[in-house]
């Protein structure tokens, strides 16, 4: 991807535009909503199918338990948007380390996550009030390409005879 660092920055921007990060327009708490227990419970579940359906995305689930991990998304989800839900799983770090998770995966995910919300009629500003709570998470369940090392530079360069053009000086 050309703009690794779009999405996250992206999802600050809304962070900031969305408004109160814990009471909706009517005062409400953000799983509430979202639609609460049913509808949440069918978005997870939406996201999953999605995912599972795509091929640069399936490898990544290939050894999970699916029904726990759909489980846990359920109340982790729940626990982040102020339901009333207590996750106490694993921190993102440990849980997504070694599963060779990149940006491009993550940023995929969100775009499963989004479709499944639109297919629920979930309004685009509780949308982005959700992702803006998810965006956090990227650099703990990614892994980062290692930078590989700066090479230095020769201390002259030579020029091929003959590879520039001439310029007759000017009489």
């Amino acid at each position: 991807m050309r703009f690794p660092l779009l999405i996250p920055a992206l999802f600050a921007l809304i962070a900031c535009l969305s408004g109160p990060a814990v009471a909706g327009s009517q005062g409400t708490t953000l799983y509430e909503d979202l639609g609460g227990k049913p509808v949440m419970d069918r978005v997870i579940s939406d996201m999953l199918e999605r995912a599972l359906a795509d091929p640069k995305m399936a490898p990544i689930f290939a050894d999970s338990d699916l029904d726990r991990l759909e489980k846990l998304l359920i109340i982790h989800t729940c626990h982040l948007t102020d339901g009333p839900c207590d996750y106490d799983g694993q921190d993102m770090r440990r849980a997504h380390d070694g599963l060779g998770i990149k940006t491009m995966h993550f940023n995929r995910l969100v775009e499963n996550l989004q479709q499944a919300m639109d297919a629920q009629d979930i309004p685009f500003r509780t949308q982005n009030r959700f992702l803006a709570r998810l965006a956090p998470m990227h650099d703990d369940v990614t892994e980062r390409s290692p930078v590989p090392p700066r090479t230095k530079k020769p201390s002259s360069y030579s020029v091929a005879p003959g590879s520039l053009p001439t310029t007759k000086p000017a009489e």
